[in-house]
């Protein structure tokens, strides 16, 4: 009896757009290879993704009623599995800050797109939804694998932009408060503190749990170590050397780099890193906010998060933890990592990379045995 092949299904694609000429175009370039779905606002989107199982969505920015970055943020809290891509005509700044910290979107594409870039784009990204599970919300880590971080009350003004210390409690949940309370869990305290812990009697510092700062802002360090509070091991590094010894020894999970100085240099350590070391997670700060450079960071790099100078404890010591709690993700499902593939195009390595190179290399398993 001859064995009946089912047909591969298509993947599914999206398109958000608020001009219909650009829809039209799509679904003459797109109709052939994927089950394409049009949307021309956001809530039919959201819809759209509700019901669809979609793959891949691409979001226009500029739309009415709900901008591309909120379609897309909410998308990755609707159906984490969907790969996001932000695609927009204007050189806006606020859009490419957002879809770093909130829509953590896999590539950004610029209008007018080139018709090669945009289908090789939307095929790698339909393929790594099909290849790679869900990402899931990390399940509750024992005490010994993360460290607590209390913000302090300076720090949640800070971020909550008041003049004035936040209300008491009144018993109902609010932005202001959910900010208050940003924490890692605590490894379980000794019953009895009085005497000073040995080296055998200190509680476990999971591996992954700290962080380098990549910077000769001191602003910047003091900032980081402000955040955490002492809860963390940070380590300081003014070159990339430094930055390399620090992995390869102390393996923090987290990046901070400073990119206003050496830019060229710090955007080819920033793509090589990711490329060996996908499950390093980093965090960029800078006083400058380029358009073109954040995008390369975006599509070069997959950058976490994008923190402005003069760094606010309070909205570092949030980014620090999510950053943490993503890493520590990637870890626990390494095929997760395929996710962060870098656009490897248009990258070169300066004189100084082109030394590291071979160590880098040598570092791909750098967390196997965590």
């Amino acid at each position: 009896m001859t064995a009946v092949v089912q047909p591969v299904q298509r993947a599914r694609l999206l398109f958000v757009d608020d001009e219909q000429r650009v829809l039209n175009s799509m679904r003459v370039m797109f109709r052939r290879e994927f089950d394409l779905f049009l949307a021309s606002h956001g809530a039919e989107a959201l819809d759209i993704v509700k019901d669809k199982d979609i793959d891949v969505i691409v979001a226009d920015h500029r739309m009415p009623k709900m901008t591309g970055v909120e379609v897309l943020s909410r998308v990755r809290a609707l159906s984490p599995r969907t790969v996001r891509i932000l695609l927009t005509g204007y050189a806006d700044l606020d859009a490419v800050e957002g879809s770093i910290n909130e829509s953590e979107v896999f590539r950004f594409l610029t209008k007018p797109c080139a018709p090669k870039q945009l289908r090789e784009t939307i095929e790698l990204a339909a393929k790594l939804a099909r290849e790679t599970p869900a990402p899931e919300a990390p399940s509750e880590l024992g005490p010994a694998d993360t460290i607590e971080i209390i913000m302090e009350s300076d720090s949640v003004t800070e971020i909550s932009g008041a003049a004035t210390p936040p209300p008491a409690d009144t018993g109902r949940t609010s932005r202001t408060n959910v900010l208050e309370q940003p924490k890692f869990v605590a490894p379980a305290a000794a019953a009895a503190p009085a005497a000073t812990p040995t080296a055998d009697s200190r509680p476990r510092i999971a591996t992954g749990l700290g962080i380098v700062v990549f910077s000769s802002d001191a602003e910047v360090i003091d900032t980081v170590q402000k955040a955490v509070r002492g809860r963390l091991p940070v380590h300081t590094a003014g070159n990339i050397v430094q930055v390399v010894k620090i992995l390869t020894e102390h393996r923090p999970g987290v990046l901070v780099t400073d990119v206003s100085d050496d830019k060229a240099t710090i955007q080819s350590m920033t793509a090589r890193l990711k490329e060996h070391l996908p499950q390093l997670v980093t965090i960029a700060v800078s006083q400058h906010r380029d358009v073109l450079d954040m995008v390369w960071l975006i599509n070069h790099g997959q950058i976490f998060r994008f923190l402005r100078k003069p760094l606010s404890a309070g909205r570092c010591a949030i980014s620090l933890q999510a950053a943490l709690q993503h890493h520590r993700l990637l870890l626990k499902n390494p095929e997760l990592v395929k996710r962060h593939e870098v656009d490897a195009s248009a990258t070169s390595d300066s004189g100084i990379m082109e030394g590291v190179m071979a160590k880098l290399r040598s570092m791909k398993r750098l967390w196997t045995n965590s």
